[in-house]
């Protein structure tokens, strides 16, 4: 099946855009797959915690996922744009590194956090996201494929014997996690050889790179993390959980946005090397469209959304996923203009205007949440997101205008 649909995309494109093509439709169904699966978890998760539980569990996970983002510097983001033609083998060290160092403060806070032993395989989540990236720079999809699915099934599984057992709670769910996150070592043992670059990648050089990445991925858990925290602090987890279920029901969503921004760096800064403008702004304008239509179906049909991922007791709070979901279109409008500062590596710029993102969203929250209550986060996330996305458009995408402009 798929060599008949290699060959009739050929026929319509070219080798290397039917390649593309082909690739984008088997990450595809490997990342619905594992999604479905993930799906199934937070499902699961949804029905058998008490809102106290599920508040708790929720801040712990995003907290969990953010320092492991922030220590890491996501250096091994870099390997999207560093390894187009192999793998790098300094960047893949400096990867190495720093990872084993974020890795052991991820230790000790899990443990500060949960005061539980079981808490302490969450932190496996940094080599697993490495890996990820490392396959999916090289464009090895079957490698891809086979450690979501793979990693989610373990998870679920694990989850079900708990759940037989009754021993759903937020640190056996983190074990459970953990334990899929594990896998992700197996495949540093790579039997199949892959081609290396022995380019020099400085550290100046991959920090301009990555700390955009990071200055995004703050800002975007943020957003999460600070709001969790200001109602935790402000209200009570009762009213914490009301916002932590919009969250996790928009998991429903960000399945489709992640697949999107997965794969379209990848097609970017390959196309932009060799100056293919009409194939890029073709997929960019398709994404978008195909983003749009989701957030619309999703918004029409949200209260059947919150019952297939078992939230049906928090529907009469389904409109802040609404105000989510709109967030989210904007936070992949942001992305998509504004991939060319990071192919140019004027990071600074990208960094700035995530920064002032945070700030912005920080202030709304301290303002207007304790006058307005728990309605604030999800428009601030909203707003924020919007100014984000404006600023992407009068920076970047003017910026790539005139770089593209300039080489015709």
């Amino acid at each position: 099946m798929k060599f008949k649909l290699f060959r009739f995309v050929l026929t319509k494109l070219s080798k290397d855009k039917a390649r593309y093509f082909i690739d984008f439709i088997v990450f595809g169904i490997g990342f619905f797959m594992s999604t479905g699966i993930a799906l199934c978890i937070s499902i699961i998760v949804n029905k058998n915690m008490t809102k106290e539980e599920l508040g708790l569990y929720n801040y712990n996970k995003s907290l969990l996922e953010f320092a492991a983002y922030a220590s890491s510097l996501l250096l091994y983001r870099g390997y999207l744009r560093f390894n187009i033609t192999g793998n790098n083998i300094s960047l893949f060290n400096k990867v190495k590194f720093v990872n084993f160092i974020a890795f052991v403060f991820l230790e000790i806070l899990a443990y500060y956090l949960t005061r539980s032993y079981w808490a302490l395989l969450f932190p496996f989540f940094i080599f697993y996201e490495e890996r990820l990236y490392f396959f999916r720079s090289l464009m090895i999809v079957k490698k891809v494929n086979f450690l979501k699915i793979s990693s989610s099934l373990l998870s679920l599984s694990l989850l079900l014997i708990f759940l037989h057992f009754n021993f759903i709670e937020p640190n056996f769910v983190l074990f459970a996690y953990g334990l899929g996150f594990i896998l992700a070592l197996l495949f540093y043992f790579n039997k199949k050889k892959i081609k290396k670059d022995f380019e020099i990648i400085t550290w100046r050089k991959i920090l301009f790179y990555s700390l955009p990445g990071l200055g995004a991925v703050i800002v975007r858990l943020s957003l999460d993390v600070s709001s969790q925290y200001l109602i935790k602090s402000e209200f009570d987890l009762i009213e914490l959980s009301k916002y932590a279920i919009a969250t996790r029901v928009l998991l429903s969503i960000k399945l489709f946005s992640s697949l999107l921004m997965m794969f379209f760096p990848i097609l970017y800064f390959r196309e932009i090397k060799i100056k293919n403008i009409n194939f890029i702004n073709r997929t960019r304008i398709m994404s978008l469209s195909l983003m749009l239509l989701i957030v619309i179906l999703s918004i029409i049909f949200r209260n059947q959304i919150y019952w297939l991922m078992g939230a049906s007791d928090y529907m009469e709070y389904s409109y802040m996923y609404s105000f989510l979901v709109i967030s989210e279109f904007f936070f992949v409008i942001a992305g998509l203009w504004g991939i060319y500062l990071s192919y140019a590596l004027k990071t600074h710029v990208t960094l700035l205007i995530y920064l002032l993102g945070a700030v912005f969203n920080i202030i709304i929250l301290g303002l207007f949440l304790p006058l307005y209550g728990i309605i604030v986060a999800p428009l601030s996330i909203l707003t924020t997101n919007i100014f984000m996305a404006t600023l992407m458009f009068i920076v970047s995408f003017r910026m790539e205008r005139k770089f593209l402009k300039s080489i015709l």
